[in-house]
């Protein structure tokens, strides 16, 4: 390896840290005999890190790294070589997937050099070894010969969890070879006598023909409620845990609601905990993905809400939390584990009791109130500070912001007001809590005047000022009190806002916030405020109307629901607001385009295309929402209540 690296100018070579002089010590590093391996080790984290990071691209360091990977990964005497081979195979699998232009250009003519000593690690000695070496040249290696030499290595393979790894990497063959011999080869195997390899084998044709996943849904049940997942743990697919196992098997299904939802009610009634936790974590996928689902779920999170399991009882409450009315069936089981102290799991706070008392409270039922009054005057919230999105493809499942808990219950303003307003007063220095609770306050509208005093006090704080002059101004002339305190802050448009709506003075408001409307770095929420105006808006109708055009679609939709509210003439804003919620008659969704039908819903709006809109969104079978975790259930009724509201209309 020496004279090799000796020869390469790695000064003009680069790395995800920059200059790559440094790999030729480290690729010396990984080699150190020191017994106890912490200098291979840490040179070879380091290595690791530097040729390839999070991935995305293989820089050019790494072609000229590889020969000496792979003497690495072929010498006995070097420490953890299956981290080596992990490596390459790290590198190589993301050149097969990136775009050709970050595959920096001597790495394919390197890997075709070093490919027969690469492939031929699938036969060396060191299980681990093996398994790395396994997935390299299924996924990374990607060439006629690594299928041959995999297919052999089934022959003589006799470690049983490798022969598992064995068959998911003759799967990845298929997906880019097309092999129908191997098909039919993986075909065979599904009647093998052994459950999981039956499993591995429809995973292993799934990535090719998702079909085959639906059709063997009994072989999957079969093969994850009979997995022994310590005798796997070293399984490169299945070895990473129940979860793991179940939502890996899971997903071969979600294309279909009925064998999903046969998968979750079978796996659910596993005998072991972990098995049934990760079930639960199906659920919410299959839930998540489908509308069509969620009676025929609800009896099984009704039944885990007495499982010996705190996160299994935690996420059956958190799941009913997320369908909302549709759980009020089981109201009076949910009331019993509002008690319930028990901590979901190690890594977070929140208890059973906790996900128990957001359910109730999505149902709008009393029974929520005296967790959320204990909640709101203890220590502890049970709840976010505030609301927390995740991407939709994350399958999170945490508890909500406690605005987002307190605002529906509109109808409880009696019974929480009290609770509110102590947890504000004591939220000086938690800004964040601070805010959400303004705009609770902002919500309850005039039944929440009581909490003028305190929300006052917020308007010098520059993070809460606009939820608080919000607040102030939706509790009407009961507010007119904090008129001097809202002119001291000239520059917040909802200051100017919350003056009109109070009525202290309504023609300065109107002057000011027509004024921030027109300046150039406003923003969409400022408009959102003039459409409150109507009339009184009326000399920022040709700003609007400009704005309705404009590039960015918050600016376009509240501009134009903004010119309707002022001009009275909704046919220019309906065209607009149309054109801009459409794409989810095709299932294609983002917040704004939500907004939007909820806007042309508040309008009344008509017409064949709106019709037409609102009838595919209430038809859809899918879910319509972009973020995760239970916001994807609050999108989706957003979406389908405004649809129903223009049904009804038209």
């Amino acid at each position: 390896m020496g004279d090799a690296l000796d020869n390469v100018d790695w000064s003009r070579l680069e790395h995800n840290y920059g200059d790559a002089s440094d790999v030729p010590g480290l690729l010396r590093g990984c080699a150190s005999p020191d017994p106890d391996a912490k200098t291979a080790s840490d040179a070879l984290s380091d290595l690791s890190n530097k040729l390839f990071h999070q991935g995305g691209w293989v820089c050019s360091a790494a072609p000229a790294a590889l020969p000496g990977l792979v003497d690495l990964a072929g010498d006995p005497a070097v420490h953890e070589r299956y981290e080596v081979v992990e490596l390459v195979g790290w590198l190589a699998g993301e050149a097969a997937e990136v775009s050709e232009r970050f595959v920096a250009p001597g790495w394919r003519p390197a890997l075709e050099s070093v490919r027969p000593r690469l492939l031929a690690l699938l036969d060396d000695t060191d299980p681990a070894v093996r398994r790395a070496a396994i997935t390299l040249a299924a996924n990374g290696v990607r060439h006629p010969e690594s299928a041959a030499k995999l297919r052999r290595r089934w022959t003589v393979e006799t470690d049983r969890t490798i022969r598992i790894d064995l068959v998911f990497a003759l799967g990845a063959v298929l997906a880019w070879s097309r092999d129908e011999a191997l098909r039919e080869d993986l075909k065979a195997l599904l009647a093998d006598e052994d459950p999981l390899i039956g499993l591995a084998a429809v995973h292993a044709l799934a990535a090719s023909d998702p079909a085959v996943a639906t059709d063997k849904v009994d072989l999957l049940i079969s093969g994850v409620l009979n997995a022994d997942i310590v005798q796997y743990r070293g399984s490169e697919w299945v070895g990473h845990g129940p979860a793991a196992l179940v939502h890996g098997t899971g997903s071969l299904l979600l294309g279909d609601p009925a064998t999903a939802t046969a998968f979750a009610r079978a796996v659910a009634r596993s005998g072991d905990s972990a098995k049934r936790v990760a079930a639960l974590g199906h659920v919410q996928q299959v839930l998540s993905q489908w509308r069509t689902t969620t009676e025929e779920l609800l009896p099984l999170l009704a039944a885990h809400l007495d499982d010996e399991s705190p996160e299994a009882r935690y996420r059956a409450a958190a799941l009913l939390a997320c369908v909302g009315e549709r759980g009020t069936p089981y109201a009076e089981q949910l009331i019993a584990r509002t008690t319930d102290h028990a901590v979901r799991e190690a890594r977070s706070a929140a208890t059973v009791g906790d996900a128990a008392v957001w359910a109730l409270a999505r149902q709008h039922h009393p029974g929520c109130l005296p967790g959320l009054v204990k909640r709101l005057s203890g220590s502890r919230l049970g709840f976010g500070y505030a609301s927390t999105h995740y991407d939709r493809t994350i399958p999170i499942l945490e508890q909500p912001g406690i605005g987002e808990v307190l605002i529906p219950l509109r109808g409880h303003v009696d019974a929480l007001l009290d609770a509110v307003i102590t947890r504000l007063a004591k939220a000086r220095r938690d800004a964040i809590l601070a805010l959400n609770l303004c705009q609770v306050i902002a919500a309850w509208g005039p039944s929440a005047a009581a909490a003028l005093p305190v929300v006052t006090r917020f308007l010098d704080d520059d993070k809460v000022r606009p939820a608080a002059a919000k607040a102030i101004g939706a509790m009407g002339p009961a507010a007119v009190s904090a008129a001097d305190a809202l002119r001291r802050h000239p520059s917040e448009p909802a200051a100017a806002w919350a003056l009109w709506r109070t009525g202290a003075d309504p023609d300065r408001a109107v002057a000011a916030l027509t004024d921030h409307v027109t300046r150039p770095d406003r923003r969409h929420t400022t408009i959102a405020l003039l459409a409150d105006l109507g009339p009184q808006a009326a000399s920022c109708v040709d700003e609007l109307r400009s704005l309705s055009r404009s590039a960015d679609d918050w600016t376009r939709a509240e501009a134009a629901y903004a010119l309707a509210r002022i001009t009275g003439d909704p046919t220019e804003p309906v065209t607009i607001l149309t054109e801009l919620a459409y794409p989810l008659a095709h299932g294609a969704c983002l917040p704004v385009r939500i907004a939007a039908l909820r806007h042309l819903a508040d309008l009344e709006a008509t017409g064949d295309r709106v019709r037409e809109l609102a009838q595919a969104v209430i038809d859809s079978e899918r879910r319509l929402a972009c973020s995760g975790g239970w916001h994807t259930f609050a999108e989706d009724e957003q979406a389908y209540t405004a649809a129903s509201t223009l049904v009804h209309h038209d």
